[in-house]
């Protein structure tokens, strides 16, 4: 209650006693105004406490809308940020020039690391990279070979690609500080040279109809599910050592130039290989298979499989 409040009350108690002091029964009836106005004063501080605590609810309420506001107004800004770079990146991809394609692809990569929401659309623009035609050379690269390419500007983008597939493999090994879990790869068709995944975890993989130039060493390497290589070219040496495949492969129609290592894999589903050409062998040799197919498989005629 306020000083005026108090001021009018105490006023009005005075007229009162002075008005009713003359009557036998002024005592009773002084009592019974105190006692209304003490009833009335308690009635408005609690109406004044429920008007204080509707205020704070009120401040409470716009407090809350502030902040949600400000976090949508945020969250809109980093997205139209994270779209902006992803824009420029993608158009750096699209460059003529091998320097700015390669810019273009780290910075992709520094966009996946710090937005994990976009990682798997920026795996999806690497693998259809790779799936763009491309002519490859006769053979896998080594050691000065490899090097001479920088000099050559003709030969600039398989030095794209193999920076392309160093990405991929960097940020699929399990071991690795930047592993990107959950990821799925799409490389049909893709020409692929000294195509290293070994020690990598992915979702999916599709390598149906691709062409491996070069080695290939995909060991210890773990596929949550079935991974196709349908009618995949395999034009050197292969190793899928200890490679784990939860749901199986298929390698139907697949073609094998040269040796090839299933050693010491664990497949918990069906692992097909109809019609698959073995040019020159394969190894099975301790290997765990739940249902393993070679129907109609080529082998050579001194191998033992």
């Amino acid at each position: 209650m306020t000083a005026a409040a108090v001021a009018a009350v105490t006023a009005a108690l005075l007229w009162l006693f002075l008005a009713w002091s003359g009557r036998p029964d002024a005592p009773v009836r002084i009592d019974a105004v105190k006692t209304a106005f003490g009833v009335g004063a308690g009635a408005g501080g609690v109406f004044a406490l429920w008007l204080a605590t509707r205020r704070q609810r009120t401040l409470e309420l716009q407090l809350a809308e502030t902040t949600r506001v400000a976090a949508v107004t945020e969250r809109d800004l980093e997205e139209r940020r994270v779209t902006e770079l992803y824009t420029k990146a993608v158009e750096q991809v699209g460059s003529d020039k091998a320097p700015v394609r390669l810019g273009g692809f780290y910075a992709l990569e520094r966009l996946g690391q710090d937005n994990p929401k976009q990682r798997q659309t920026i795996v999806n623009v690497l693998c259809a990279y790779l799936r763009m035609p491309f002519k490859a050379p006769d053979a896998g690269l080594k050691g000065s070979a490899a090097r001479d390419l920088a000099d050559d500007p003709e030969e600039s983008e398989l030095l794209v690609r193999l920076a392309v597939q160093e990405l991929l493999k960097t940020h699929l090994s399990h071991d690795a500080a930047g592993y990107w879990p959950g990821m799925s790869i799409d490389l049909q068709r893709a020409t692929l040279v000294d195509f290293r995944l070994s020690g990598c975890t992915l979702a999916a993989a599709d390598f149906s109809r691709a062409r491996f130039v070069g080695q290939l060493h995909i060991r210890g390497t773990h596929f949550a599910r079935q991974v196709g290589f349908y009618g995949t070219e395999f034009r050197d040496i292969v190793n899928f050592d200890r490679s784990v495949f939860e749901e199986g492969a298929f390698f139907s129609r697949a073609h094998f130039a040269s040796n090839v290592r299933f050693t010491r894999i664990r497949s918990g589903g069906r692992f097909e290989f109809s019609r698959t050409v073995f040019a020159e062998g394969a190894d099975f040799e301790g290997g765990e298979h739940q249902d393993l197919d070679l129907t109609d498989a080529q082998f050579p005629q001194d191998d033992t499989r």
